[in-house]
């Protein structure tokens, strides 16, 4: 199969970014997976194996400072399709602002919110007219949905996110891309929990079939993995 398609995928080495990784690569993209620490990636190593020059490694922790420029030299010469950034850190676990100190939650904007937005305007040069910057939001994000009761903290950390993505598209008359916030549903992961109803592959499945739909679009907005739109 003729690869047509290129993605950037970070926070690939597990859960939902390999679900990712797996359903684009099967779709018959050339995937650009990046993890934190590669030797300790081995599904996405021995996938990486399987597909060959289809799927490329690239190693970088995204909240170092460095982080765009490491990408960017990862990348070379090479355009993209869509750059997906898959952040998604829980933060302290007892989510109570009260016990909050600046330290956890400097951490967790800093992940959820401020370096996916770094990186992807520091990558947006890259992304093909028409084509997708997504990032990983959360229904818990959304204001008028008011679903974040149990999860406060990670609630108000993917509202951040959405918030930078609707500033960055302020400032843009016509965009050149569509710009993406999702929520993948609730997926079995490690956290998700044992106890969500969706699999990983079939989140990944709807995420491929959402992105690629958008492109063209050039617009921005808040969709769900079945492409159902979210009030911000």
């Amino acid at each position: 199969m003729a690869v047509s398609r290129n993605i950037l995928i970070t926070g690939a080495s597990r859960g939902i970014g390999l679900g990712l990784t797996q359903a684009f690569v099967q779709a018959g993209w050339r995937v650009y997976a990046v993890s934190r620490n590669l030797a300790a990636s081995s599904e996405l190593q021995a996938l990486a194996q399987q597909q060959g020059e289809r799927l490329q490694l690239i190693e970088c922790d995204l909240e170092q400072r460095e982080a765009g420029q490491l990408l960017d030299q990862a990348l070379g010469q090479q355009t993209l399709t869509c750059a997906l950034f898959n952040a998604g850190v829980y933060g302290p676990q007892h989510q109570d602002p009260r016990q909050a100190n600046v330290a956890e939650i400097g951490q967790l904007f800093f992940a959820n919110a401020i370096a996916p937005i770094s990186l992807a305007q520091q990558l947006a040069g890259r992304i093909e007219s028409g084509g997708v910057i997504a990032f990983m939001s959360s229904q818990m994000a959304s204001l008028q949905l008011n679903r974040a009761l149990d999860m406060p903290l990670y609630g108000a950390s993917k509202t951040a996110l959405n918030s930078l993505l609707l500033s960055w598209r302020s400032q843009y008359r016509e965009l050149p891309w569509s710009l993406l916030a999702l929520h993948p549903g609730w997926v079995r992961t490690a956290m998700g929990g044992a106890d969500a109803p969706l699999e990983v592959a079939d989140s990944a499945a709807g995420l491929l079939q959402v992105i690629s739909s958008q492109m063209g679009r050039n617009r921005c907005t808040f969709l769900d993995y079945q492409g159902q739109t979210l009030p911000w």
